[in-house]
């Protein structure tokens, strides 16, 4: 009769198969996308069958559990978990692939993005869970290896492993279709290659630079062959404005198209009465969903920029930008980024003879989450101290930021611009507030009219 009771024997193997099973879960997460069956989430893992042959051969070989061992295979187990996340969330919400080596720059942008769009007591328990979560999973890995670790130490426990993986790899086999089972194959999709080829991006990435600038060079040669006299603006002042977010989605969805279209024809009324005509058209965009700035550079520099690798390689070119052929027809150019918020020294590339940043504005108000200032305050502010006293043309470049979707606190609208001021009066005004997570955006309050302010 065996010495240890039954209970003792199944125990090992238990831990085992949870151990087994929570890396699987791990693995197969779709988050941020929609899990549409949760039985998926216990397929056997590639990724984790892969790692199972470490400890596999550990134990064979009469190693004991060791940091110097699993410390780094935790931490690769915890890179594939962002890693998937990164792979689903970018293309889901920005319309074009995941780049490691580039997209890996924007965490920290992220990160300030987050911390100035919720409140500090809100960012600060987001934070204070994330840590937690992620101290959980990190402890639930190292301890699930060493649960595996443990159990294939034992010479009988690894043939036990083998037949048990062996066994219901036959068994699911042959299910009739009518019982419950996973959808699919019992194998999960891996996504391991996946990341071998980012790695294979990062190993060529000199390579894919030459490239790129060898399109670049042809596409710069090619626009400096066309006329660029601006001869037939007579002069006039011109104002590119950059609005946010706002694009096709206006017209083709019908959600919002109804609510715009008062306002776009009011504003062509307005226009019509003055002797203004008013063309408009559409333009793919290099980026969506963020990246703006690529949109920008594309537009000044007339080089498709559908990368950050693209845009740095634009702003260290020889590339004549659009400010540049103003400048040469006696244009005073400027550009206005309140949402710069510090030292900027690529942007001298642009050829601005004037460059307003934020701390530029001289603005004395509130932030609105992200957003630095109002832009009805940069508006007046440029007009006051450009536009109002200019003594030669103007080319100017707005990059406006309180327009800019999703962020829920927003500026109310001063119908008399004459008390903005330097921006002390949003100090006393109620802001425009929504809810993020709704599909259509209803403000919560609008201020009709400002709050009087004391003498």
């Amino acid at each position: 009769m065996s010495p240890y009771p039954l209970s003792e024997k199944i125990k090992p193997i238990l831990a085992f198969l949870l151990a087994w099973a929570f890396l699987n879960v791990l693995m197969n997460i779709k988050y941020p996308a929609q899990q549409l069956h949760l039985l998926t989430l216990l397929k056997v893992s590639p990724e984790v069958l892969g790692m199972m042959m470490i400890p596999l051969a550990a134990t064979c070989l009469g190693l004991r559990f060791h940091p110097v061992l699993y410390l780094p295979l935790t931490a690769f187990v915890i890179f594939l978990r962002l890693f998937r996340i990164g792979d689903i969330l970018v293309p889901m919400f920005f319309f074009r692939p995941f780049n490691l080596l580039l997209d890996a720059q924007f965490v920290p942008d992220l990160i300030h993005l987050l911390y100035t769009t919720f409140s500090l007591k809100t960012f600060t328990l987001y934070s204070i869970l994330a840590v937690i979560l992620l101290a959980g999973i990190s402890a639930g890995i190292w301890l699930s290896f060493k649960s595996i670790h443990n159990f294939l130490a034992y010479h009988r426990n690894r043939r036990v492993a083998l037949g048990l993986v062996a066994a219901s790899l036959v068994v699911l086999s042959y299910l009739p279709d009518n019982l419950i089972r996973f959808p699919g194959s019992f194998l999960a999709k891996g996504f391991f290659p996946r990341v071998v080829e980012e790695f294979n991006f990062m190993v060529h990435i000199k390579d894919h630079r030459a490239r790129q600038l060898g399109v670049m060079e042809n596409t710069m040669k090619t626009g400096g062959q066309i006329p660029s006299s601006l001869d037939k603006l007579h002069g006039a002042n011109v104002f590119i404005f950059f609005v946010e977010s706002y694009g096709h989605t206006i017209f083709a969805d019908q959600r919002h198209f109804p609510k715009i279209e008062p306002v776009l024809n009011a504003i062509e009324r307005n226009l019509n009465s003055r002797e203004f005509l008013v063309c408009s058209t559409f333009f793919s965009s290099p980026t969506y969903g963020g990246t703006s700035w690529l949109a920008h550079a594309t537009l000044a520099g007339g080089v498709k920029l559908s990368s950050h690798m693209h845009y740095n390689l634009m702003i260290t070119s020889q590339a004549k930008t659009i400010a540049h052929y103003f400048n040469q027809a006696g244009y005073r150019t400027i550009s206005a980024m309140p949402g710069t918020q510090w030292p900027w020294p690529q942007g001298d590339f642009f050829g601005y003879r004037k460059k307003y940043y934020a701390w530029n504005f001289d603005y004395k108000g509130p932030m609105y989450g992200w957003s630095t200032m109002p832009d009805q305050y940069v508006l007046d502010y440029i007009y006051r101290q450009e536009i109002q006293s200019r003594t030669q043309p103007l080319f100017i470049e707005f990059i406006l930021v309180t327009s800019h979707a999703p962020f829920h606190r927003q500026p109310p609208y001063l119908k008399d611009w004459s008390r903005i001021g330097a921006g002390e009066i949003y100090h006393q005004m109620e802001a425009v507030t929504f809810l993020p997570q709704m599909a259509m955006w209803q403000p919560l309050h609008m201020s009709s009219r400002p709050l009087p302010i004391s003498s």
